[in-house]
């Protein structure tokens, strides 16, 4: 089995796990890396075969990492530990100051590693951020918070759950906007 691609300028080192899975997969790191995962019966040629087919789509995407990753600052295992912790303090401090505001209360906060949501709620009232809250603008964490928090009155984007967010934070649809606007400059 190949250990690395080479496609135009870009060199790919290959990953390759295999599973008992019935399907072959394939993706692009954020290490900029193709990592396969292959049935533990499929022979190293069909891999290989698959792999070749799909070049011109590995390029693309090893391409859109690459841009996606350009200024984008990566942290030590180290330093994400302590802005975990960092995280934890701030956040469950922010989220026991604005569960007052709404008249709620959660079971736990769970600081996670997500790399789609900032935050998230569940019907059993905990209350999941990503750690990388902290590096954002303290309103922006505010919002992130109340917005969860308003979950545990409404567990939709409905009109009502809005009108709970826009009674702690009135300026929230900027708020919004912005996170929308730079928010990956945080993942």
């Amino acid at each position: 089995m190949i250990d690395k691609l080479e496609i135009e300028d870009i060199t790919l080192p290959i990953i390759m796990e295999r599973s008992s899975r019935k399907t072959l997969s394939i993706s692009i790191t954020d290490d900029i890396s193709l990592r396969v995962k292959a049935p533990i019966r499929m022979t190293d040629r069909e891999i290989e075969r698959f792999i070749n087919g799909k070049k011109f789509w590995i390029y693309k995407q090893a391409v859109r990492v690459k841009k996606d990753n350009a200024g984008r600052v990566f942290y030590s295992d180290e330093e994400i530990r302590r802005l975990r912790e960092k995280a934890r303090g701030v956040l469950t401090e922010k989220t026991d100051y604005y569960k007052k505001l709404l008249n709620v209360d959660y079971q736990r906060i769970r600081i996670g590693d997500q790399k789609t949501r900032w935050g998230s709620c569940s019907s059993k009232g905990t209350i999941s951020y990503s750690w990388r809250l902290v590096l954002m603008p303290e309103d922006i964490q505010d919002y992130v918070v109340v917005h969860e928090l308003s979950h545990l009155l409404e567990m939709n984007h409905s009109s009502r759950f809005w009108e709970h967010v826009g009674s702690v934070i009135p300026d929230y649809k900027n708020r919004r906007s912005w996170l929308r606007q730079h928010g990956n400059e945080y993942m």
